[in-house]
C-alpha cells in the first residue's frame, strides 16, 4: 500500500485494522508471486514430458516402419 492509502486506511478504520490490511496486501502479493511461479513450473514439466512422449513415440514409429523385413 502507498502512504496515502495507509492514511486513508488508518483514517477509515484504525491503526490495527490498518495494520492488518496491509499485511494481508503483502501476503496477497507473496501468493500470487508463489502461484505464478508453481504455474510457470508446471507449464515448463508439462513441456518436458510432452517433448519425452514426443521422442518415444517417433522411436516407435521408426522401429516398426524402418526395419527389414526377411
Amino acid at each position: 500500500m502507498g502512504k496515502f492509502a495507509s492514511a486513508i486506511t488508518q483514517i477509515l478504520y484504525g491503526p490495527t485494522a490498518a495494520a492488518m490490511y496491509e499485511k494481508a496486501a503483502s501476503l496477497n502479493k507473496q501468493a500470487r508471486s508463489t502461484y505464478e511461479e508453481s504455474a510457470n513450473a508446471y507449464f515448463q514439466a508439462n513441456s518436458a514430458a510432452a517433448y519425452d512422449d514426443m521422442k518415444r513415440a517417433r522411436a516407435q514409429w521408426d522401429y516398426f516402419y524402418n526395419r527389414k523385413f526377411n
